[in-house]
């Protein structure tokens, strides 16, 4: 959703001259409604009497690349070096009339001198077990995704989520992995309804039930359960009468584990485990499509140590193929602060198979496509079999644990393909052997200030 930068602002300080003016208009004498403004981790705006409330936070994110692509794919034939304005955004978020009754407003300041507003969302506190939420929000599913980008331990997030940095170039710049498949980024869908992008759901519009009870050092128990337009649609209209239906549970026998945030930055004094399962269903009549997937997840910390593990799987049921078309993936990431608060060192594994069992037949009919090789490779064709990872790094935070920090990570990608003795292209039988794996290599840098 594109919005005007002008008209935003407008809007925030005529609201904001409105909480003013309600708050002296209530009791002028007593002067209980007046405005109080102070810094507490963000410019925040309280009237005395707690009825109304808003913070402000910005966050900027310089990020620089560098690629040393794999040759022997089409595409690639030139390596990958870019500086980007990975994230620099705009956060409102407060109460109106009454505590219970909160909003979040996320702004992001793209590049291309636009605004993009991220998520738009007001809740509803009746107890600690029933919260009521509408808007754009992230579709509660999984792990990884739900990590706020300004609280990751390594520069972004793995490609179990589908984040590479090159896919980010929409225009003329490389698309990872190259090749001629379909794209692979944070989210993407092809035009068969087939989804190539990471394992998450993205952001959609809808509503949203939601529980929280426990704490820090007390069994805690959380669920959310949302009714969604569908797989990153965004601020898009629905173009028919099916939704998306997302449900996610954890578990936190020995203390609430904030997952907004990776590793263990505020030191556990215990030992402290979660379990986070998810599961959604979704269907497209127009694409005469069902889909569904689930998602089993885990983490824990300890005096600095932190270690999460997530495993997903999605199904996709064309009405025209006799057989489903599965994707896989999985992720371990582990970090420990050598210096407490202050220096994190991190390494993990992950990777995703975007079509499981992959032939020929399989790859074009669920819309992933086949590779292509450069003119002295042999085979000229390679069919995808998985897309893995490997990353070591390290943050420095500086006086604040994930707000002002600088970043470096190391990975090595590589993309491994299968053989199909058993393929037809255009009604003859063309044998594909397996193609040597792709293999690329990656370095990146980031400085990150939240003020």
């Amino acid at each position: 959703m594109r919005v005007n930068t002008a008209r935003v602002l407008m809007i925030l300080i005529v609201s904001h001259l409105g909480l003013c003016a309600s708050g002296w208009a209530q009791d002028e004498k007593s002067a209980t409604g007046l405005l109080r403004d102070f810094y507490d981790k963000g410019f925040k705006f309280t009237s005395t009497d707690q009825r109304f409330s808003l913070r402000i936070n910005g966050a900027v994110q310089l990020r620089y690349t560098f690629m040393d692509y794999d040759e022997t794919i089409v595409g690639n034939e030139s390596n990958y070096s870019n500086f980007y304005m990975r994230r620099a955004r705009l956060y409102f978020r407060g109460h109106t009339l009454d505590p219970r009754l909160t909003y979040f407003i996320h702004l992001q300041l793209e590049p291309s001198r636009s605004v993009n507003s991220h998520d738009l969302w007001v809740e509803y506190t009746f107890t600690d077990w029933l919260r009521l939420g509408a808007g754009r929000m992230k579709i509660a599913y999984g792990l990884e995704f739900l990590n706020s980008g300004l609280g990751l331990s390594f520069v972004d997030r793995s490609v179990f989520s589908g984040e590479t940095d090159i896919d980010r170039n929409t225009g003329d710049g490389p698309v990872y992995p190259g090749g001629g498949t379909e794209r692979f980024a944070l989210t993407w869908v092809a035009d068969t309804g087939y989804a190539t992008g990471g394992m998450n759901l993205y952001r959609s519009q809808g509503i949203q039930l939601r529980g929280h009870r426990g704490s820090p050092t007390s069994p805690t128990f959380e669920y959310q359960l949302g009714l969604w337009n569908g797989r990153s649609t965004l601020g898009f209209s629905n173009t028919s009468d099916d939704h998306l239906l997302a449900a996610r549970v954890g578990y936190h026998p020995w203390g609430w584990i904030d997952w907004i945030l990776q590793g263990d930055g505020d030191p556990s004094p215990s030992f402290q485990l979660s379990f986070i399962a998810s599961a959604y269903t979704s269907s497209s009549n127009e694409k005469g499509l069902s889909e569904g997937g689930y998602n089993l997840a885990f983490m824990s910390c300890y005096r600095g140590f932190s270690a999460d593990f997530e495993w997903g799987i999605e199904s996709f049921n064309f009405d025209k193929y006799e057989k489903d078309f599965d994707r896989t993936g999985w992720r371990l990431q582990l970090g420990y602060f050598v210096v407490p608060q202050t220096l994190e060192v991190v390494a993990r594994h992950a990777e995703i198979e975007r079509i499981n069992n992959p032939t020929y037949e399989r790859s074009i009919d669920s819309g992933l496509g086949v590779v292509q090789l450069s003119a002295d490779s042999m085979p000229a064709i390679g069919l995808e079999k998985r897309i893995s990872e490997i990353s070591i790094g390290a943050a420095w935070y500086v006086h604040t644990w994930h707000r002002n920090k600088l970043q470096i990570d190391f990975s090595r990608l590589v993309r491994e393909f299968a053989a199909d003795p058993n393929a037809v292209i255009d009604g003859v039988p063309t044998p594909i052997s397996k193609a040597p794996n792709q293999e690329d290599y990656r370095i990146r840098l980031l400085a990150q200030v939240v003020f």
